[in-house]
């Protein structure tokens, strides 16, 4: 009568006839897995987490996953720049400059600082002119005073696509300068 394995024997046995992983194999696996703690990583500090906290866990790896692990982190910070959401900038910032420590990255910041400066201005100034073109179609339809508080901007198609040919210049930039600190 045979002998009765283990799971883990039967796993062993299995494992073994599959072989070893090749070099390539190895160190796509180890990528990956530093990926996936990157981006971990850098939701963690999107959503509260601190720079030194961040810093910490990175000093957990070695050299090489640490790098590893850092490129992820960074590229997962660029992609959560956006021009609709300026009010994270700077901790994304904070958290970029922290990691890369080179002059260039600190140059690129910048120039999206005030990219993100010169957006919302020229944003400012567009809702301006769309709020006093509701309120003369409003004052043309004899509706104002206390009826008519805020006007929104976004009801209507016209000013919706008024302000979307506005961003989209900026995008073209923000997303060049996004590709500068990525590289």
């Amino acid at each position: 009568m045979g002998e009765i394995k283990s799971a883990w024997e039967i796993a062993r046995e299995k494992a073994d006839k599959l072989g070893e992983l090749s070099p390539e194999e190895r160190k796509k696996q180890i990528e990956d897995r530093c990926h996936l703690i990157g981006e971990s990583l850098a939701e963690k500090y999107l959503t509260g987490g601190s720079t030194k906290s961040l810093e910490a866990e990175l000093n957990k790896h070695g050299s090489e996953e640490k790098e590893l692990i850092t490129q992820a982190v960074v590229q997962r910070l660029i992609e959560e720049i956006d021009l609709e959401h300026g009010s994270v900038l700077d901790r994304i910032s904070q958290g970029i400059l922290n990691l890369i420590k080179i002059e260039s990255a600190a140059e690129t910041v910048d120039k999206i600082t005030v990219l993100f400066q010169e957006y919302q201005a020229a944003e400012h100034r567009e809702r301006q002119e769309i709020e006093k073109a509701g309120r003369a179609i409003l004052h043309h339809l004899r509706i104002s005073g206390t009826a008519v508080d805020k006007i929104n901007i976004r009801a209507k198609n016209e000013w919706q696509k008024k302000l979307d040919q506005l961003i989209q210049p900026f995008e073209e930039r923000l997303n060049r300068l996004k590709q500068e600190l990525s590289s």
